[in-house]
């Protein structure tokens, strides 16, 4: 811990970030600052990387970020309390991973809130429209 402060420390996480950067396919912890960092720079190399991770624990997010959305793919009728009901095609706002096989979140159609199993939705991709700036 005594080298965590020094210049040589610094460049070895900007080596690491790098190379994350560099990856086909990058698996790691979101929760950590130096994977959403490198697949950040994978996105500025690659274009859309969006399907080029998998997160360990946390979902991708950044501070600020518009809500999170995900799209049931399978019905689900509660097994256990705290669960909540989807149909597919139900929108659902995800609050997080808890890492467990399980996140949480709410059904935008019908309010009800709790947790879901993660493998019976997608990620809803917020897709825009972004002009070329041709008449500059």
């Amino acid at each position: 811990m005594n080298s965590r402060y020094t210049d040589s420390s610094l460049y070895g996480v900007i080596i690491d970030i790098q190379m994350l950067s560099h990856c086909d396919y990058l698996v790691c912890t979101f929760s950590s600052q130096v994977c959403r960092m490198g697949f950040e720079l994978m996105q500025v190399r690659r274009g859309d990387a969006g399907h080029l991770f998998h997160s360990l624990d946390d979902i991708y997010y950044y501070g600020g970020q518009h809500s999170h959305e995900e799209i049931a793919t399978l019905s689900h009728k509660p097994l256990n309390e705290g669960e909540f009901e989807f149909q597919v095609g139900d929108e659902i706002g995800i609050a997080g991973n808890h890492w467990d096989g399980f996140s949480k979140g709410v059904n935008r159609r019908t309010g009800q809130s709790g947790l879901y199993p993660s493998y019976k939705t997608r990620e809803n991709w917020r897709i825009v429209d972004f002009p070329l700036f041709n008449d500059l």
